[in-house]
């Protein structure tokens, strides 16, 4: 099976001019995917709204699949949530994906008024009530979190729904990505062994709840390609450690990110990232493709002051020196 290949592209700031070039030429090139992130009040890196922002995306595509990668499902109405669903399925052709997951940063709980403590419980309640709304089942629910009466028009254009990716990690999450889910979709902070063990668990609960095994596995990872592994190197160091270290080194606690390892590029990249040059990438790639059996890679290409002539020629050299090798 050829490996599908995505992208998240610039973001933060004014940059969505920029993120549209990016996305056209991508469709151009034959990617498969687009993705948005959502975080919140993170200057220079990230925007807030992935649904709007994939909707622009929609108007200019024709092919590419749309998904979020990853929505926070604390900040939004089950009704509301619902209803954009559904109208970026129907404007895109059945092209959505919504990757979902509970959320964990403080200050953005801070900035909605939501508490952080029940997200999971809440989040449970909340995809119960999309999923009968996108059924096109009269909702008349008093939960402990969400009071919705009414139904949605219009519904979405994909059956029963659009495919639903929970995000996230821990028992309890991995479950709810198994049996409510129709898939797990991991972020980029987790390496080969990390993921292998959240596979697992992921499979025996998907066993468990007879339900069967997805037809993908995705993955995304952070990728720096350039002509050279040095160039490429330098990049990395130029902006992914940027990232890294103002925001697992000194800010919120990461699961799985400690302030040491958040500071060594070494030890970072190490079965966690793609860099190089196309050679490098392409052995890199193919370690997650034969051992996690990915299906599916989301390359997420922006970090903070990362030019978007840079990730242009990023694009090209994934389409025409990478690709090729998974076909």
């Amino acid at each position: 099976m050829a490996l599908r290949i995505g992208f998240i592209p610039i973001e933060g700031g004014h940059y969505y001019r920029e993120a549209l070039e990016e996305v056209t030429r991508a469709e151009e090139l034959g990617f498969d995917s687009v993705w948005m992130e959502e975080h919140h009040s993170v200057s220079n890196h990230y925007w807030p709204s992935p649904l709007p922002v994939l909707a622009g995306f929609a108007t200019r595509t024709s092919r590419m699949m749309l998904g979020t990668d990853i929505l926070v499902a604390a900040f939004y109405h089950p009704a509301r949530l619902a209803e954009d669903v559904a109208l970026l399925d129907v404007m895109s052709s059945g092209r959505f994906t919504l990757g979902i997951a509970i959320g964990y940063k403080p200050d953005e709980f801070a900035l909605y008024g939501v508490p952080l403590e029940k997200r999971g419980a809440r989040f449970e309640e909340q995809l119960a009530i999309m999923q009968a709304l996108w059924r096109g089942e009269r909702v008349a629910v008093r939960g402990a979190y969400h009071t919705v009466d009414g139904r949605l028009e219009p519904l979405p254009v994909t059956k029963p729904h659009p495919p639903v990716w929970i995000g996230g990690w821990g028992e309890i999450t991995l479950r709810r990505a198994a049996t409510l889910g129709d898939n797990w979709i991991p972020g980029p902070t987790a390496d080969l062994a990390r993921l292998l063990e959240g596979k697992r668990r992921f499979r025996e609960h998907r066993t468990a709840a007879g339900r069967p095994e997805p037809t993908e596995w995705p993955l995304t990872r952070d990728v720096i390609i350039a002509d050279t592994d040095a160039r490429a190197r330098e990049l990395a160091e130029e902006h992914i450690m940027v990232a890294y270290r103002r925001e697992y080194a000194g800010g919120w606690r990461h699961p799985f990110i400690d302030a040491s390892i958040a500071t060594d590029l070494d030890r970072l990249m190490a079965d966690r990232f793609i860099i190089g040059g196309p050679e490098q990438c392409i052995a890199q790639i193919r370690r997650f493709v034969e051992q996690y059996g990915m299906t599916h890679l989301i390359c997420r290409t922006f970090f903070p002051g990362m030019p978007h002539g840079h990730i242009m020629r990023e694009l090209d050299l994934i389409a025409r020196e990478v690709a090729p090798a998974f076909r």
